[in-house]
C-alpha cells in the first residue's frame, strides 16, 4: 500500500518521536509518505494517490492541531484511515470527537488493552477497532553500538533527566520530580557522582541524550503516563479556581480535593521509551516500584527503589557491585533487545499486519470506489511538500541550521522556513506563494 503519514514536523526533535516516524517507513513492507500538517496548513494532495493515511500522535488531536483543509480532505478520503495517538488522558472527548468525524477505521492506543472499554466504549465506536502498543520501542542506533563500555567500568554513578508536570497529571507525574529529588539528596549527602536535574533547562536532545545514558552507570525511571482523566478539558480551569478559593492550599491538598477524585489508578502505568535506551545502552535501571507494562521485572531486570527513598543504602550497595551490574546489563540487554519483541522491526510488522486486516474490513463498496480513483504516487512530478521520509527538527538557532535536503533530491528547504511557512495566516501565505515556487526552483536547480 502507498500509505501517507501526516506529522508535525516541528515536534521530531526528540529521538522518541523521530524513531517512531523514522522506523515505520524504515521496515514496513508498504511505501511510506510523509507530510507536515498543524492548525494552519493548507491540504492540496490528491488523496486518490495513496492506500491509506495515517495521522500520527505529533499531531495532537485533543488540541485540535489539524488545521479545517486537513480535516476535510481526510473526511473525504475514500481509502483507508488510521491514528497513532499518546497522552489520551489530556481532552478526551476532544479526541473521540475526531475519531468520530474523521472516521478513523483503525486507532493504535497506547492504553494498555483492559483499559480500551473504559476509554473508548463500543458503544461510542462501533466501526473503529483500537489496537494497544507501546509508546516507544528499543532504538536501533543503541542496540547496534558495539563500542558501549560495561556498567561497572563507568565513572558516573547515576543520571536522570527529569521534567516537572503540573499536578494534574496526578501521582505518576509528581513521580517524574520525586525520584530525582530523593536520589540526589542522597548522593550529594554521600558524596556519590551523579548528574540528576529535572528542570527545563537541563534537558538533552538528539544524539547528546543517547552519549549521556551511555556515560552513566545507572539510570533512574518511573512509570510513564497519567491516570488522570481530563475527560472534558476543564481540569485546569478547576484547579485555577480552587486555588483562588483556598490561596494558602498546599500542592498535596490541591492534588487531594481535585485531581485525586479523577485518578483511575493502575489504568494508564506504563513503560517508558526511556527504559528501552538505558537497556540498548547497558545502563543499569535503578526504578520506582511498578509494573512497566509486564516487560521488565524486578532484581532480573532492574533494580527497585520504593517510593520512600528507604531502600537507598541496598540499591547503591548493588550497584557498586561491579559483577552484578554487569550481569543484570547482560540479562536486560538479551530480555528486551537479544528477544527482538520490543524492537521497531516487531512492532511495524505488528502495524503492517493490522493494517492489512482493517484495509480488508473496508466495506467492499468502500474498497472498489477508492481503487478506481487510485493514482500511482510520483513524488519527482509533484509540486507538494511530500517527502519519502520525516524531517529531523533541530533545537538551536535558526541561523545556525543547515540546509534540509529531502529524499528524491526533490524539495530542499531550510528547516525553519518550512516550519515557519505553516504558521502564517492563510491570507498571506497566497500572495507569497508565486515567490516562494520561484525561490524552491532556484534551490532545486542549485543555483543555476
Amino acid at each position: 500500500m502507498n500509505i501517507l503519514y501526516l506529522y508535525n514536523s516541528s515536534q521530531t526533535y526528540t529521538n522518541t518521536v523521530f524513531d517512531h516516524l523514522a522506523m515505520l517507513s524504515a521496515y514496513s513492507r508498504n511505501r511510506a509518505f510523509f507530510m507536515h500538517a498543524d492548525s494552519q496548513c493548507t491540504m492540496t494532495v490528491d488523496m486518490t494517490r495513496f492506500d491509506a493515511v495515517c495521522v500520527h500522535y505529533s499531531v495532537r488531536l485533543p488540541y485540535d492541531e489539524i488545521s479545517p483543509a486537513v480535516s476535510q480532505a481526510l473526511q473525504d478520503f475514500q481509502g483507508l484511515k488510521f491514528l497513532f495517538i499518546q497522552d489520551e488522558y489530556d481532552n478526551t472527548y476532544r479526541a473521540w470527537h475526531w475519531i468520530k468525524l474523521i472516521g478513523f477505521h483503525l486507532v493504535f492506543t497506547v492504553v494498555p488493552e483492559d483499559g480500551i472499554p473504559k476509554i473508548y466504549p463500543s458503544t461510542e465506536f462501533p466501526n473503529t477497532r483500537f489496537v494497544s502498543n507501546l509508546t516507544g520501542y528499543t532504538p536501533p542506533a543503541l542496540s547496534q553500538d558495539a563500542t558501549i563500555l560495561p556498567p561497572s567500568q563507568r565513572n558516573l554513578m547515576i543520571g536522570y533527566r527529569g521534567r516537572p508536570l503540573p499536578a494534574r497529571y496526578g501521582a505518576l507525574g509528581a513521580e517524574k520530580v520525586a525520584i530525582g529529588k530523593v536520589v540526589r539528596e542522597y548522593c550529594e549527602r554521600l558524596g556519590i557522582s551523579n548528574d540528576i536535574a529535572w528542570s527545563e533547562e537541563s534537558r538533552i536532545y538528539g544524539p547528546a541524550w543517547n552519549d549521556f545514558v551511555g556515560s552513566c552507570r545507572a539510570m533512574l525511571g518511573s512509570e510513564s503516563g497519567s491516570n488522570v482523566f481530563d475527560w472534558d478539558g476543564c481540569l485546569q480551569a478547576k484547579l485555577e479556581a480552587f486555588k483562588e478559593e483556598h490561596p494558602n492550599a498546599s500542592d498535596v491538598e490541591v492534588y487531594e480535593q481535585v485531581v485525586k477524585p479523577l485518578e483511575l489508578t493502575g489504568l494508564m502505568n506504563q513503560i517508558s521509551p526511556r527504559v528501552f535506551e538505558a537497556i540498548a545502552a547497558r545502563t543499569i535501571l535503578v526504578l520506582f516500584e511498578g509494573n512497566y507494562s509486564g516487560v521488565i521485572r524486578p532484581d532480573e531486570h532492574f533494580i527497585s527503589l520504593k517510593k520512600d527513598g528507604s531502600n537507598l543504602d541496598e540499591v547503591f550497595r548493588k550497584l557498586q557491585d561491579k559483577d552484578y551490574v554487569d550481569g543484570m546489563a547482560q540479562r536486560a540487554y538479551q530480555h528486551v533487545i537479544g528477544s527482538g519483541k520490543f524492537s521497531y522491526p516487531a512492532f511495524v510488522a505488528m502495524v503492517d499486519r493490522e493494517l492489512e486486516q482493517s484495509h480488508r474490513n473496508l466495506s467492499t463498496n468502500e474498497r472498489q470506489h477508492h481503487m478506481a480513483k487510485l493514482q500511482p504516487v510520483a513524488i519527482e512530478a509533484s509540486p507538494l511538500p511530500i517527502t519519502l521520509s520525516p524531517i529531523r527538527a533541530q533545537l538551536v538557532k535558526p541561523s545556525l541550521l543547515p540546509r534540509i535536503e529531502l529524499d528524491a533530491g526533490v524539495l530542499k528547504f531550510c528547516l525553519p522556513v518550512s516550519l515557519m511557512w505553516s504558521h502564517i495566516p492563510e491570507p498571506i501565505r497566497l500572495s507569497l506563494r508565486p515567490m516562494m515556487r520561484r525561490l524552491r526552483r532556484v534551490l532545486v536547480s542549485g543555483g543555476q
